[in-house]
């Protein structure tokens, strides 16, 4: 079985975005440089591929003078507000909450490993990429930005204004000129196999409240398993806009058309049969939700004429999708009317 691509969940990226634009950076630009649909903003669920995430973010680094802007993430914005922020409200101290975020963080962004290694009074909090990145030119802004997170989670226990003795990072020193003026005193150590910030032990045991700020926070998608999973995912960003062509597709998923079909056919699918079950999908999604017209859902799933997506539902559904909403609403409406026990 083919298997999934590096992927990053979208909420980090809506978020990241909104961020940008009120810093005076038009994101949606860089969104679509990228291969990120913007409709990721209205709908931050799901994941995307992590090539597009972090040509993004280098993007936006290179040609707005932010070399630094990522390592500032998590004072920027509240850091608590993120997706694998909750299950660390359990933890009572630095060393729990650490351990906690290292299984939280990488169901959200499955293309890394995070760990904490402790040998007598010394600890490091680490993150290490376990997929390549192709496409990707440097290294230094996911870096940055993961450590923004880091520190965040270190200084809840430890105190705003600290810092580690020693930092370990993956990219050389020309990608962290601009900055080490956020890091006074550390000692970086340049081209190592993982980014990793130096604890004190003691400091593991200090108590820690942390407080998610998500509402009614969702609970997270399942990283895709495969392949295909990777592409619908993919797909489920675009399609509310006009699904993407075989080849946008492919050049988003960072391969060839040729290669994406061979992947897919290890799977027993194809192009054309996971395309149809994610508009299908948007599809019955958009007539459940009531509001907009047949004509309405067939032009925002890129149909220019509307019998073609009628005729379309019908083979999928065995029914029109004027009948089927109408189903629907019979349905809601005898379930209002039953009688309560």
């Amino acid at each position: 079985m083919a298997k999934p691509i590096p992927l990053i969940g979208a909420g980090g990226v809506a978020g990241f975005s909104t961020l940008l634009d009120s810093s005076g950076v038009p994101a949606e630009r860089y969104l679509e440089r990228a291969g990120i649909s913007p409709e990721v903003r209205e709908n931050p669920s799901g994941f995307l591929p992590g090539r597009c995430v972090w040509n993004f973010i280098e993007g936006v680094s290179q040609h707005e003078g932010l070399r630094d802007f990522c390592l500032d993430v998590a004072r920027l914005s509240d850091w608590r507000q993120a997706g694998w922020v909750p299950p660390l409200s359990r933890a009572a101290t630095l060393g729990a909450a650490i351990r906690a975020m290292c299984v939280s963080y990488v169901r959200e962004v499955p293309m890394v490993q995070l760990g904490l290694s402790v040998k007598g009074p010394d600890a490091w909090f680490w993150r290490r990429r376990i997929a390549d990145v192709r496409g990707w030119d440097g290294n230094e802004p996911a870096e940055q930005y993961m450590l923004s997170f880091m520190l965040a989670l270190i200084r809840a226990a430890a105190g705003p204004e600290w810092l580690p003795d020693q930092l370990k990072v993956e990219s050389p020193a020309s990608g962290w000129a601009a900055a080490t003026a956020g890091l006074p005193g550390v000692r970086i150590q340049y081209g190592q196999s993982l980014l990793g910030v130096a604890i004190p032990a003691r400091l593991l045991s200090l108590p820690v409240s942390i407080q998610a700020r998500r509402p009614s926070a969702a609970p997270a998608d399942t990283p895709p398993g495969t392949f295909s999973d990777s592409l619908r995912h993919v797909l489920r960003h675009w399609i509310p806009g006009g699904a993407p062509t075989e080849r946008l597709a492919a050049e988003i998923l960072g391969t060839s058309e040729r290669t994406l079909r061979r992947r897919l056919a290890e799977e027993g699918a194809s192009w054309r049969s996971v395309l149809h079950e994610e508009l299908f999908r948007t599809a019955v999604a958009r007539l459940q939700e009531g509001g907009a017209t047949v004509s309405q859902v067939a032009q925002e799933l890129g149909y220019s004429d509307a019998s073609h997506f009628v005729r379309f539902f019908r083979n999928h559904a065995g029914v029109s999708p004027g009948s089927y909403r109408e189903q629907v609403e019979l349905a809601r409406q005898l379930a209002r009317n039953a009688p309560s026990g």
